[in-house]
């Protein structure tokens, strides 16, 4: 089964044939990933093994993204991922709509004809028993990132119309908010994954350590894991709790207690 979701870059395996990458094309895509966050189209992997197991992936297709993605800095990137028991029809149907110009196999001219006048026609006749499925699958996944990046667009718009107000009032009348007034007393609101990524990557050893401990994490671990976190921040910074798991090598029940527990209802750093 086809599904989408966001993906570590280091646990995608490229083909050593690929073409050289276009490097004007790969600053260009960099540009758009650092300001939408997603890549489109997406990147297209398979997974290497077992669906709960394996979290390695070949990639099929969009080597130029993978490589912006690298540019632009980011540790995930969307993808479509197709499992191992998925069948090359299904992989011909997927590749066939995110690369519509390359020969993934032979295409009549009233085939192309069909696709010209609609972008998400398929053009393998072996991808017809899985089409509607993957069209539908495409489809959604273009609505999403529509809505994303106009999301980020009114969220810039609001913020700049925020900052142009604030710097027309006179300083005496701006508030500024110290971090413990800023945080919520709910510790729903200091659940937020968000929230912890900051934690570990601007948090004092004092403040991780109390998330740890209140996570059920022995002082003893607590401490090991501390130096393990500052050691690594200072080289990369955390992108998600996923990455502190593979840092730490923490074991799931772990990594489920921490996704539980929320941040100190007190922090340092401002929010």
């Amino acid at each position: 089964m086809v599904n989408s979701k966001r993906i570590q870059l280091t646990a995608i395996e490229l083909s050593p044939d690929l073409v050289p990458a276009d490097q004007g094309r790969i600053e260009e895509l960099a540009s758009s990933i650092l300001k939408a966050g997603i890549c489109f189209p997406p990147l297209v992997v398979r997974r290497l093994g077992d669906r709960l197991a394996c979290h390695r992936f070949k990639l099929l297709s969009g080597h130029q993204q993978y490589y912006a993605a690298q540019k632009a800095n980011l540790k995930e990137i969307n993808a479509l991922i197709l499992e191992e028991n998925d069948t090359p029809e299904i992989e011909a149907a997927i590749l066939n709509q995110i690369q519509p110009n390359s020969a993934i196999s032979e295409v009549t001219e009233e085939q192309k004809q069909e696709q010209t006048t609609d972008p998400l026609a398929f053009d393998s006749p072996a991808s017809n028993s899985s089409g509607n499925l993957t069209k539908t699958l495409l489809q959604q996944l273009l609505e999403q990132n529509q809505a994303i990046f106009q999301s980020l667009k009114e969220m810039e718009a609001a913020l700049v119309n925020i900052n142009a107000k604030l710097n027309s009032l006179p300083l005496s009348q701006v508030s500024l908010s110290t971090p413990t007034t800023m945080l919520s007393a709910s510790s729903a609101d200091r659940n937020q994954p968000q929230l912890k990524i900051r934690l570990l990557n601007q948090g004092s050893e004092a403040e991780i350590q109390q998330w740890l401990i209140n996570a059920g994490v022995s002082k003893k671990s607590s401490r090991k894991y501390i130096k393990k976190i500052i050691e690594s921040r200072t080289q990369s910074p955390f992108q998600s709790l996923i990455h502190l798991k593979e840092i730490l090598k923490l074991k799931s029940q772990t990594l489920a207690k921490l996704e539980k527990c929320p941040v100190p209802a007190s922090l340092s750093f401002p929010l």
